[in-house]
């Protein structure tokens, strides 16, 4: 593999006698991984379905390796959302940020939602997670993914930070800040990245990083947690952003994070010996891509401490029996658990969302999108039926991975109605919810969402 020669003297001067191990690592491929979905299925219930002993990846507790031979992106336990693809050092910021559940959380660059979905994970129904991305363009995928994995108590946002900080103000118990960089750390995973990488890449994201952690402090509580992490091997990026924040945040410290075999210590820099409390992760020690990680802790108020007034969210009471209607034909699920929620409809979306500051910001997807109300009838939504348990459906099919008409559902194609169902039809595959479908006579119309069919 062909490396910048600017990027390897760099790389020379970090690692010294390490040097040669590091670059040896570029003629092997990247490691695989992935994460199972707690929100939907807890890991035991998933290895036992699953009939593999997986490696577990040491630093994530639902982490684990896997070989391309089991071609997971195409198995049904994937297009049911049980799993998540993910680059095994990827998941080790979340797990640093240490999420703990019932707490508010905002992912700041959130797309395409990996990090998001490991956190909504651990927050659990009480918990409340506002993912935020500012590219359109990456948007779709994160709200894919939210919706694929039945996740209910996520707020997605198209925001600048300084818009969130001057919407909510400290509002947040914890912040994930993974920074926009130059992606040293994903060389060896997409070698294309190496070809579009130039010498100055580093300060051109230095004042993008810079420019996001400015708004942090008037996000976070008092007490609250960041952590700030890249894909980069860059010290300019890295402990140069930090060892910049703590000069600007007296009322910051950094916090000493669990290190795991073959993770290193943080680079000291302008004499700062608390930088060696951040992890930096390289592809010749551990099984995974290059990533740094820093945790700071808001130890005192900095002036800026207020929260937004909820704005009450109303919603038409004819829509509800709507609704309530449609759950007493064809689910079994108790609305009481959700009495930290709101119903509110947009347009003619119906939700199950949560209070905000809305406005001043308009969020993207709000908690559950249940579904559509339209000329006096309620039309479900995939993320209804990937939130759900199949049990939660009165009228299902569950279907086994040998059955055929399973694999011509996933690839969107009508099938046959042998069961003499009627109306509106949850499928399922060993117990898990994927889609909808609508009986009708001797077929059942497919409502699989195109952008999560089997290619």
């Amino acid at each position: 593999m062909n490396l910048p020669e600017e990027f390897l003297s760099k790389m020379r001067e970090i690692l010294n006698d390490e040097f040669d191990q590091f670059i040896k690592i570029y003629d092997f491929d990247s490691y695989k991984g992935f994460r199972v979905n707690t929100a939907k299925v807890s890991v035991k219930e998933f290895i036992d379905k699953m009939g593999i002993e997986f490696e577990r990846i040491p630093w994530c507790k639902d982490g684990f390796f896997y070989t391309e031979e089991l071609r997971l992106s195409k198995h049904p336990y994937y297009f049911a959302g049980l799993v998540y693809i993910q680059e095994p050092s990827a998941m080790f910021p979340v797990e640093a940020l240490d999420v703990k559940e019932g707490e508010k959380v905002l992912d700041l660059c959130a797309a395409p939602g990996g990090k998001s979905i490991q956190i909504a994970a651990r927050l659990g129904q009480n918990g409340l997670l506002i993912s935020n991305d500012v590219k359109p363009s990456r948007i779709k995928a994160l709200v894919k993914n939210v919706e694929n994995l039945g996740l209910t108590n996520v707020v997605i946002l198209n925001n600048k930070p300084k818009e969130i900080a001057e919407s909510y103000g400290a509002y947040f118990d914890k912040i994930l800040v993974d920074a926009p960089c130059s992606g040293e750390g994903m060389f060896r995973k997409d070698p294309t990245a190496a070809k579009k990488w130039t010498s100055n890449h580093p300060e051109k994201y230095v004042n993008l990083q810079r420019s996001i952690m400015t708004e942090v402090d008037e996000l976070l509580k008092v007490g609250g947690e960041i952590v700030y992490s890249t894909c980069t091997f860059e010290v300019e990026e890295n402990e140069g952003i930090i060892d910049w924040f703590l000069k600007k945040h007296k009322n910051y410290e950094v916090v000493e994070i669990k290190k795991y075999e073959g993770f290193s210590d943080g680079i000291e820099i302008n004499g700062n010996e608390n930088l060696k409390k951040a992890v930096r992760i390289y592809p010749h020690r551990v099984r995974g891509e290059g990533h740094f990680i820093c945790k700071l802790r808001k130890v005192r108020e900095s002036g800026f401490e207020w929260t937004f007034q909820p704005q009450r969210l109303e919603v038409d009471s004819e829509d509800l029996k709507i609704f309530e209607k449609f759950c007493n034909k064809y689910l079994n699920i108790d609305l009481s658990n959700f009495k930290d929620r709101v119903f509110y409809k947009k347009a003619n979306k119906l939700y199950l969302g949560f209070d905000g500051p809305f406005d001043k910001i308009t969020p993207l997807r709000n908690g559950l999108l249940l579904g559509e109300v339209y000329k006096g009838r309620f039309y479900p939504s995939a993320h209804l039926i990937a939130s759900l348990k199949c049990e939660n459906l009165k009228v299902a099919i569950n279907f086994s991975q040998e059955d055929e008409r399973l694999w011509r559902y996933l690839k969107g194609e009508t099938i046959e109605n042998k069961e003499n169902l009627n109306g509106f039809v949850g499928i399922c595959v060993d117990g898990f919810t994927l889609g909808w479908g609508k009986a009708e006579g001797h077929i059942i119309k497919n409502y699989f969402p195109k952008g999560w069919r089997l290619e």
